[in-house]
């Protein structure tokens, strides 16, 4: 498989550790996964538009930390501006009856995941979600 024809998923978590994990994970099972720290966005050290010009990812592997409100704010905010348009979220969160609440109105959040989160199952979101 060429890069040009395997799926990409972009992951940003909280932790290092699981950016590390999920990573491992996903490219197990044949993505191409490119990462970030939550901090890093935060902070201005990453631009996520210019992120997603340059990776075009199938979709966004996104850890919704407290507060849960302003950061979901930012996601949504996020998803109306090109190039992030129309590109889907899959949400990990300590919170995730909080994290569904916020993201309920949202066709572009396709799956909420609490930690401890099961990796078979994100691993089949990102399938379904690349189209497999």
């Amino acid at each position: 498989m060429t890069p040009s024809t395997q799926r990409l998923i972009a992951v940003f978590n909280s932790s290092e550790d699981l950016v590390e994990l999920l990573r491992i994970v996903l490219e197990q099972n044949g993505f191409v996964v490119v990462t970030g720290h939550i901090d890093e966005l935060r902070h201005g050290k990453i631009d996520l538009r210019a992120f997603v010009e340059q990776y075009k990812p199938s979709a966004i592997l996104y850890d919704l930390i407290p507060p849960y409100d302003r950061h979901w704010d930012f996601v949504d905010y996020l998803r109306t501006v090109s190039p992030l348009k129309g590109i889907r979220f899959i949400l990990t969160s300590t919170n995730a009856a909080m994290a569904r609440q916020l993201a309920a109105r949202s066709e572009e959040v396709i799956e909420v995941f609490g930690r401890p989160f099961d990796l078979e199952e994100i691993v089949k979101v990102a399938k379904r979600v690349a189209g497999e």
